[in-house]
């Protein structure tokens, strides 16, 4: 489901927005329509910037998401988004941060335990980006027991802790920007694609976009 959402907003960002950059900040590994697959179909001279660092992850996406277009460019940054302005200065190398870049988080700040430093990276990476830009983030939600429960057994477990937040601490993230239709929403009712809509799922995102 959180990669139907990565397709569509992509989609809509480079086809209705005309956004032809994207820093695709966490990754992960490779799956099917990656951004610069999704954005370079509709733009062919499309720029996108992964940035992970796991390098497992780095070797999957160097040897996998290679350009599907001769005019576009795709690259790989070796960062941590704790460090933004790392990622922002190697991401200087590819992206023209004189014109509007997509910034994306995919599901991958609830690892940030802290909800302050958690808007601090978005804020930062935002800040470095021009008027136009837009920030495309969703996370896991607090919004059912299950997700809960699974949350906690999670952490039980030993694995690295994934932190459910709020959908009123997810606006937060969005403070500052305007958020297009239909604004933070669970991620299969974000634009859904066909008249069958999806089940709902504990996880909310948006795309907003920088006055």
């Amino acid at each position: 489901m959180p990669g139907t959402y990565d397709i569509r907003a992509v989609r809509h960002l480079a086809a209705e927005a005309g956004i032809s950059q994207f820093l695709d900040i966490g990754t992960g590994l490779p799956t099917m329509q990656n951004t610069h697959e999704v954005a370079q179909a509709i733009d062919p001279s499309a720029r996108i910037v992964y940035v992970d660092n796991d390098p497992l992850v780095l070797v999957h996406a160097r040897a996998l998401l290679r350009n599907t277009s001769p005019e576009g460019v795709t690259a790989y940054v070796d960062g941590d988004y704790h460090e933004p302005e790392l990622i922002i200065s190697q991401a200087r190398k590819v992206l023209d941060f004189t014109r509007p870049i997509a910034v994306m988080f995919m599901g991958v700040l609830g690892y940030v335990h802290d909800l302050e430093v958690m808007r601090s990276i978005i804020d930062r990476v935002m800040q470095a980006v021009p008027s136009g830009s837009y920030l495309v983030l969703w996370d896991g939600t607090a919004t059912g027991e299950a997700v809960a429960e699974g949350s906690d057994k999670l952490a039980e477990s030993g694995a690295v802790p994934y932190y459910l937040r709020s959908v009123e601490e997810l606006a937060e993230c969005f403070g500052g920007l305007h958020l297009v239709e239909p604004g933070l929403a669970p991620i299969t009712q974000w634009r859904p694609e066909g008249e069958e809509e999806a089940p709902f799922i504990d996880a909310y995102g948006g795309v907003a976009r920088k006055p």
